[in-house]
């Protein structure tokens, strides 16, 4: 797992207009976790969990998972500004981890760079 700061510098490399919060701890903060998009105050509810315990409800992407052993769960609610934070965050996240990028609700499976042009098309409609 990348620190905080190599996971912000992803998201600002990427060009995505989002801020996580300067004291998050991957390994450690779970829940809300207030963030900034386009300069408003917002944040997303994350989560790191074993890769297991989300495999055991999609085994059907254990084949991409591969070897890796965490999966960071993001939600966000109805507010558009929650959404892009989110997403932008996950998709750095999955950048700079060599991770990938599962959205179950419409089971679309990206690698990092589907990800991250996926995620640049979703913001220009935000």
């Amino acid at each position: 797992m990348p620190s905080r700061d190599a996971w912000q510098q992803a998201i600002d490399q990427l060009g995505f207009p989002a801020a996580l919060e300067p004291s998050l701890d991957l390994r450690r903060d779970t829940g809300f976790r207030p963030t900034n998009f386009r300069g408003q105050s917002t944040g997303f509810e994350f989560y790191l969990e074993p890769a297991a315990d989300v495999l055991a409800s999609y085994s059907h992407i254990t084949a991409k998972v591969g070897t890796r052993d965490k999966c960071a769960t993001f939600r966000w609610g109805g507010d558009m500004a929650e959404c892009g934070a989110a997403l932008s965050a996950a998709a750095a996240l999955a950048k700079v981890a060599d991770g990938i990028y599962f959205y179950p609700d419409d089971d679309i499976l990206y690698g990092a760079d589907e990800a991250v042009a996926a995620t640049q098309t979703d913001l220009a409609s935000i």
